[in-house]
């Protein structure tokens, strides 16, 4: 009876061993940071198409929130284990779980401040909803439980066990561009619809610009990370098709296939250059090469109204603003690559 019971506690004390191994924790919050995210992107596509009502309780709040709930209780389970192994997850645990964990309860009373701010206020329509504090709040809090992973990472892992890296990254920048989808290029398509003159053809300057230099950001992390080939090919796609989900503009996935394909190649081709070299070429490449791809399937798909003045000037700026983006970013030493 000793014997056996000593047997299950090893057992036990094993499995919780191996769920702290990094690779372990990192699979571990994967499903609840993707079903979290689906949530906010099927919400957002019934507010885009007209199936909400007045009312707080819907079925795509319920996935949302649902998807909160796994997420919450995944990190609860991770500082349960932490804990069971001896060790204290305010310190033991990557920086990013550490803030994850302490989003998740104050996501929930981001929540319930927005079921207040519906029931004072009445509910938002138009942009209303993406800039209403109650959900700034809300996205700021998922933002930190969905990128857990995001410094739970070895470059030098195989391709297969970075995958949680690499979804992290996906979920966080899909819900800032979730946040910005009011001006988003891929929601609005100016360039076939307004004109040179309009004050529309200036707020559509702005919101592409915004637009790709978050892209080109996302990109430079990814390299910096060496990230495996293909994987910012995926996140360019998924990310394009989510934000297209909002209205139905499933075209400009092709635009960040091409972009993604272009920028991984010649990554390869400078992959013996030093990585300080190879970023500077990049943060170039991706929000000109963005830009153009965009451009490029207004084109093939419609007509871009925009004069060659515009739309190709505004390719090269976004390159010189990526220029830029390197530049103004002191944390990365990429000399001593």
């Amino acid at each position: 009876m000793i014997t056996e019971q000593r047997h299950t506690t090893h057992s036990q004390t094993a499995w919780f061993a191996f769920l702290y191994q990094p690779q372990a924790m990192a699979w571990l919050l994967v499903p609840g940071s993707i079903w979290f995210l689906a949530g906010i992107y099927l919400d957002g596509w019934a507010h885009n198409h007209g199936k909400v009502d007045n009312t707080f309780f819907t079925p795509w709040h319920a996935v949302f929130y649902s998807g909160y709930l796994a997420s919450a209780l995944t990190l609860a389970l991770v500082g349960l284990i932490t804990h069971l192994n001896g060790k204290i997850w305010q310190r033991d645990l990557p920086a990013s779980i550490r803030t994850a964990i302490i989003a998740a309860p104050l996501f929930a009373l981001a929540g319930i401040t927005d079921l207040w701010w519906h029931t004072t206020f009445g509910f938002e329509t138009g942009i209303e909803p993406l800039l209403s504090p109650p959900h700034l709040a809300l996205a700021s809090c998922m933002f930190f439980v969905v990128v857990a992973n995001a410094r739970n990472d070895n470059p030098q892992q195989p391709a297969h066990q970075r995958i949680p890296f690499i979804l992290s990254t996906l979920a966080g920048w899909s819900v800032v561009t979730f946040m910005l989808q009011f001006n988003h290029p891929y929601g609005i398509v100016w360039p076939e619809t307004v004109r040179s003159g309009d004050t529309g053809i200036m707020v559509g300057i702005v919101g592409l610009l915004a637009n790709v230099m978050l892209t080109a950001g996302v990109a430079l992390w990814m390299q910096r990370q060496r990230m495996p080939f293909g994987a910012l090919t995926f996140v360019l796609v998924a990310n394009a098709l989510l934000i297209a989900l909002m209205g139905d503009e499933y075209r400009f996935g092709w635009g960040a296939l091409a972009t993604g394909m272009v920028c991984e190649l010649i990554a390869c081709v400078l992959r013996a250059q030093p990585m300080w070299f190879r970023l500077r070429v990049s943060a170039i490449l991706v929000p000109t090469s963005t830009c153009l791809a965009y451009f490029g399937v207004i084109a093939t798909t419609s007509v871009v109204v925009w004069p060659i003045h515009i739309w190709l000037g505004v390719s090269l700026l976004a390159g010189v603003a990526g220029w830029g983006l390197v530049i103004l970013v002191p944390r990365i030493d990429m000399r001593t690559e």
